[in-house]
């Protein structure tokens, strides 16, 4: 009876010991298999995962000894001919260089509507002559989100080519409608192509991507481990709408330019003795003679607004002064 009993506790052992090999074997399985899949989304952008930090490049700019803390980067979207006709002039009255995001299919239409008065390759090589800055804005302006694969690519390789057929190497892309920078699929397209590209939505970036208190990373890698696209990085350079506050104002221009000021010194916290943390990059799309419009700012605003920049000291940036190292 012993002797039974004795064997049954052994073979009660094994089994025990089977079970937990088995369910070791299970877990080494799974701990192996997922960071694989994971390890393949990761180093397939590596890179990306590589640039860790915006700089700016420019004479005297970003660098210790700077004489100045202030910067803003100015940009158009959608080539409306009020940009060449009203704004400018004014950039070139005080001095400034903006970037101007091209949609190439657009480019030359005229008409007495607004979207279809555009600026034409004349326009765009008068700005360009004069140091304007000419990125890529996609071929129509589509949503990029829902886009096959070939039709993406069209929109975002065709852009480049097309602006490299008129003269234009583009390195920046504009996302039309501020979408594609949290999608992994748009994302990727874009990186085939540019070297960065702009979004939209906030009053400030930071370039090390580390001031976002809604969304906090630690630099500006573009994928996370398990392939998880970040908040802020080279291919989602966050920017301010400004028409969106123009419309929140309900077309005030008192309040819109005491909301312009706020938003240019907001970097004031971030930026001192010459170093430059924190830029508010500031998107327009039309400068006109119209009023009470949206996505048109008023030429005498946009007067006022560039003024105040040049009364108070403001260093004026293009995309083409930002870089990652």
């Amino acid at each position: 009876m012993v002797q039974i009993r004795c064997c049954d506790i052994l073979m009660k052992s094994r089994r025990r010991v089977i079970q937990a090999l088995i369910a070791n074997a299970i877990a080494i399985i799974i701990i192996t298999v997922m960071p694989l899949e994971a390890h393949s989304q990761y180093t397939s952008q590596s890179s990306l995962i590589q640039n860790k930090k915006v700089f700016i490049n420019g004479t005297g700019i970003g660098g210790v000894g700077t004489t100045f803390n202030k910067v803003v980067l100015l940009s158009f979207d959608d080539n409306l001919k009020g940009d060449f006709v009203y704004a400018k002039p004014i950039l070139d009255k005080y001095g400034f260089k903006a970037t101007f995001f091209i949609i190439c299919n657009k480019t030359g239409i005229s008409g007495t509507a607004r979207f279809l008065n555009r600026t034409n390759w004349q326009d765009i090589a008068a700005m360009q002559k004069d140091g304007m800055d000419i990125q890529s804005h996609t071929m129509n302006h589509r949503h990029l989100n829902h886009l096959s694969a070939n039709a993406l690519d069209f929109e975002v390789d065709g852009s480049k080519q097309c602006l490299a057929n008129h003269g234009y190497h583009a390195t920046t892309f504009a996302y039309p409608y501020n979408e594609g920078s949290n999608n992994a699929t748009v994302v990727n397209a874009v990186a085939k192509y540019y070297s960065m590209a702009r979004s939209g939505t906030e009053p400030l970036m930071f370039l090390h991507c580390n001031g976002y208190k809604k969304q906090p990373q630690k630099d500006c890698r573009t994928y996370l481990p398990y392939g998880k696209l970040t908040y802020a990085n080279r291919y989602a350079v966050r920017s301010l709408s400004f028409d969106v506050d123009e419309i929140k104002n309900s077309f005030n221009n008192a309040a819109i330019f005491v909301d312009f000021i706020k938003v240019v010194n907001s970097q004031n916290k971030y930026n001192s003795g010459g170093i430059i943390n924190a830029i508010p990059p500031i998107t327009f799309h039309d400068v006109d003679l119209a009023t009470n419009q949206p996505y048109i700012t008023n030429v005498d605003l946009f007067d006022q607004l560039m003024k105040y920049l040049h009364d108070n000291g403001f260093k004026i940036l293009t995309m083409a002064n930002l870089g990652y190292n």
